[in-house]
């Protein structure tokens, strides 16, 4: 339809999609130029591995990214207020009182105690020795302890690094932002990994809305609810995602489920607050991750095909879809963004792609074998036309589409936490089916119990499927990040009260760790009170200060030194003991993956040693 009727709903017109298209075509092309420009001159501009280079680099990535981030948060504050001022006027209109978020709280609580044991006992899960020196956190976070906790508000340049600055043609500049706020606030990551865990939650639960509001008449009980959660919370990729902060998939799944519901319900009502909605999580989501606009355009794109394949057998065409068109012009939003954001400043870097030697693959588990059988039912009754086309087929391409996506661009391991929209889509499937063979079956007993039993052992069949198929399953994913977080954890307060007990003898400490540790003088080793930090690169061969004492300079190792693995595999070490006499003073466990502690007796010609495994390790 045209402006007339998007006017008569107080929608965004098809002259202002226009507008913008014709600019972002403009931007585009001349982006497209400047990359042109910039391959044929290369010797025009400055090396990029010069100080004038990094300069240029600096100021072309600082600029166009202030001016996106004012650009993005002027169309989300005119969207949001948009939505703030269709729900006022719908308001008016509406006769029936909607729930208050703690009444709704309170009703959920007491109609489905099972699924909020099992909300409770994760999120403690979650919780339960997390520590901040765990992975990629290391590295970006080390700047909220330098302010002494008085720079609240304040821009975290190591984060703004990993995903504004960067030059290996990733884009996703909006990926973490929700951790970023958060550091605003608090900056204890026990509450922040409640707040992941309140993620986690919202996500089941917006996917019980979606499913309620697919069908008329059909709601998600108990048992569907129990299935529903239990399922999607007791994944491998699920685990991986949620038990630390690290992954923007947990972002990414929770604005899909808010986009899939708010489109939903506009496709139900037609109210222009669920179309602002829509088109507001939509313009968020396409730049929390590289593929993220598959997630996006393509339920759009689908729905629109097919209501347009439905008007051609039909006399007239009954649904507008200015959405469905805004949205699928949030394509060329994304590909203007990444011309000017991404490929110019990665190509003028000169550095290699981060996927270049991605392994491609592709590996499927077993429920999404399950995920196929529906999918295909659904294509042979809508083929059969018994049903139509609804959003649960455009998000199950969707899903296709964005497993495609990923097998081609890294790859496809479903129970990666990299595959975790796929495995939400899939879940949201198996709910659908519950309801369709349980729930809403009249040959079914209406006993709520007997379906929740049913729900239960349903969920556990599924779930110890998965435990057999799967390498690593569940459990042994949560266990190994839980047990390298103990370790880590566990090694650098050894680490310190060892160091503060030599200090305080009298002695100098000079610690030494191994080039591969994620640690540094940066990173948190600054607290441990030693004279150098010491590093050893083993393609030099050589021990090299990198802070303290001598900084600079080339360290020989004596007696006393103290040498250190926290947070990597005991082999890290080999090349340093090969030729030291040293004591074991900690090792945490008994792996190859833990935190171990030696100081220097003497000095040997090198050798090579096998590293044992057992509770004690003798000197080599």
């Amino acid at each position: 339809m045209g402006d007339q009727q998007d006017s008569a709903h107080g929608l965004l017109g098809s002259t202002a999609r226009r507008t913008l298209l014709i600019t972002l075509a403009s931007i585009s092309t001349l982006g497209l130029g400047v990359w042109a420009w910039m391959q044929r001159n290369r010797s025009l501009l400055p090396s990029p591995d010069n100080d004038a280079g990094q300069d240029l680099l600096n100021q072309y990535q600082e600029l166009t990214h202030q001016l996106w981030l004012i650009a993005l948060l002027l169309a989300v504050g005119f969207l949001s207020w948009r939505v703030q001022r269709s729900r006022q006027r719908e308001a008016r209109t509406r006769n029936q009182p909607s729930l208050r978020p703690v009444e709704a709280c309170l009703r959920f609580i007491r109609n489905n105690p099972i699924t909020t044991v099992l909300f409770i006992a994760y999120t403690v899960a979650m919780i339960s020795g997390t520590t901040y020196l765990y992975k990629d956190l290391v590295g970006w976070y080390p700047d909220l302890t330098k302010g002494y906790f008085l720079d609240n508000f304040a821009a975290r340049g190591s984060l703004i690094d990993e995903t504004m600055r960067r030059t290996d043609y990733r884009f996703f500049p909006l990926a973490h932002q929700d951790l970023h706020i958060l550091s605003w606030f608090t900056i204890h990551i026990k509450t922040w990994m409640l707040v992941s865990a309140a993620e986690l939650i919202g996500i089941v639960l917006l996917s019980i809305q979606f499913l309620n509001n697919l069908d008329a008449g059909q709601t998600a009980r108990q048992s569907t609810i129990l299935l529903l959660s239990s399922l999607f919370l007791i994944h491998p990729s699920t685990g991986t995602a949620f038990f630390h902060v690290i992954y923007c998939e947990r972002l990414l799944c929770l604005v899909f489920i808010l986009y899939i519901t708010a489109y939903c319900s506009y496709r139900k009502t037609n109210q222009a607050s669920f179309f602002y909605l829509t088109l507001l999580w939509a313009l968020i989501g396409i730049y929390i991750k590289d593929i993220a606009i598959v997630l996006f355009v393509t339920p759009a794109a689908c729905l629109w095909f097919a209501d347009w394949i439905q008007s051609r057998k039909a006399t007239s065409c009954t649904r507008a879809h200015s959405l469905e068109h805004w949205i699928i012009s949030l394509s060329l939003v994304f590909v203007a963004s990444y011309i000017v954001l991404a490929l110019i400043p990665s190509s003028f870097a000169g550095g290699g792609a981060y996927n270049e030697n991605a392994p491609q693959a592709l590996v499927l588990d077993g429920r999404c074998y399950l995920f196929a059988a529906i999918a295909l039912i659904r294509a042979w009754s809508i083929a059969k036309g018994r049903t139509t086309v609804s959003i649960l087929d455009a998000i199950n391409l969707t899903a296709i589409a964005y497993a495609t996506a990923l097998a081609v661009t890294y790859a496809f391991d479903a129970n990666s936490y990299l595959a975790l929209p796929f495995q939400l889509i899939a879940t949201i499937n198996l709910g659908w089916a519950w309801m369709q063979l349980v729930e809403t079956n009249p040959r079914i007993p209406k006993q709520q119990s007997l379906k929740i039993t049913a729900a239960a052992s349903a969920s556990a069949l599924i779930i110890g499927a998965d435990y057999r198929m799967t390498s690593p399953n569940f459990s042994e994913t949560i266990y190994t990040q839980k047990a390298t977080q103990a370790s880590t954890q566990a090694t650098y307060e050894k680490l310190d009260r060892v160091s503060r007990k030599l200090r305080e003898s009298g002695g100098n400490i000079n610690l030494i760790i191994s080039q591969d540790s994620s640690l540094s003088a940066k990173r948190h080793l600054n607290r441990i009170p030693y004279r150098s930090l010491i590093e050893y690169e083993p393609e030099r061969k050589q021990y090299i200060i990198k802070d303290g004492a001598n900084k600079g300079s080339i360290h020989t190792p004596q007696e006393g030194d103290i040498v250190a693995n926290i947070d990597k595999s005991i082999d890290s070490l080999r090349p340093i003991l090969e030729t030291l006499t040293t004591e074991l003073i900690y090792r945490h466990n008994p792996s190859d993956r833990s935190g171990v502690i030696f100081r220097v007796t003497g000095i040997k010609p090198s050798r090579t040693i096998d590293l044992p495994v057992g509770d004690k390790m003798p000197n080599p």
